[in-house]
C-alpha cells in the first residue's frame, strides 16, 4: 500500500456517485462507461486537459471503477478527481465497498490470456503512482497521473459567483467534513 498522495484544492475536484447496486455483474459494469463520459466532460472541456492526457486518464479510470464494480458488493461507489493545483498532475481516486486488498497478480504481465489482473497492470502502467487506504465502509484506491500537457488550473468559482471567499472557504470546510465521514478510517479507541 503506498501513500495516499493527498487532497488538491476543492476548486478542483469533481465528484460522481456510481450507482451499481445490480445484483448482476454485467448490470453494475454498465457505470463503467457513465463515468467515463461525465470524466471525460470534466477533464477536456471543463479543465481543458490535452487529448492524449484525456485518454491516460478515461482508460485509468475506466480500470478503477470496473475493478470497483467487479471486486465490491452492489452499492454506491464514489469517484473522484482532484486536478493539482499547479495544472501538472490528475488524482483519481474510487470508494468502494469491499476491503480486499487490490493488488497485480504475479506473472500478469507475462500472461496476454490472463483477465483477472490486467486492469491494475494498466494502471500501475500509466500511473505516476497508486494505492489504496481503507475507509470504514471499505477502501479507497488512486491513481495519480502526471499531465504531460500542464494546464492552466480553471479560475476560481467565486470570481463567476461575486461570493466572498471566507463564505466559500467555509463552505469547502463543510463539504469536506462532511466527504471525510463518509471515508474516515476508524480508530480504535483507548480506554
Amino acid at each position: 500500500m503506498k501513500a495516499d498522495p493527498g487532497r488538491a484544492n476543492p476548486e478542483l475536484t469533481a465528484r460522481m456517485t456510481v450507482e451499481a447496486t445490480a445484483a448482476e455483474l454485467e448490470s453494475r459494469l454498465h457505470a463503467v462507461p457513465v463515468v467515463r463520459h461525465r470524466a471525460r466532460t470534466v477533464l477536456l472541456e471543463e479543465w481543458g486537459l490535452a487529448k492524449g492526457d484525456v485518454l491516460d486518464a478515461l482508460q485509468m479510470l475506466s480500470e478503477l471503477v470496473a475493478n470497483a464494480a467487479r471486486h465490491s458488493p452492489p452499492g454506491m461507489h464514489h469517484v473522484a478527481l482532484h486536478l493539482a493545483p499547479d495544472g501538472t498532475a490528475l488524482v483519481m481516486e474510487v470508494h468502494d465497498l469491499s476491503r480486499a486488498v487490490p493488488y497485480v497478480p504475479a506473472g500478469a504481465r507475462e500472461d496476454g490470456v490472463r483477465e483477472n489482473g490486467r486492469g491494475l497492470l494498466i494502471v500501475a502502467d500509466l500511473a505516476e503512482g497508486w494505492g489504496w487506504v481503507p475507509t470504514s465502509g471499505g477502501k479507497k484506491v488512486w491513481a495519480q497521473l502526471r499531465l504531460a500537457v500542464p494546464v492552466q488550473p480553471p479560475h476560481p468559482r467565486r470570481a463567476v459567483q461575486g461570493v466572498p471567499e471566507a463564505v466559500l472557504r467555509r463552505a469547502a470546510v463543510t463539504a469536506g467534513l462532511q466527504v471525510s465521514r463518509l471515508c474516515a478510517v476508524r480508530r480504535p479507541r483507548v480506554a
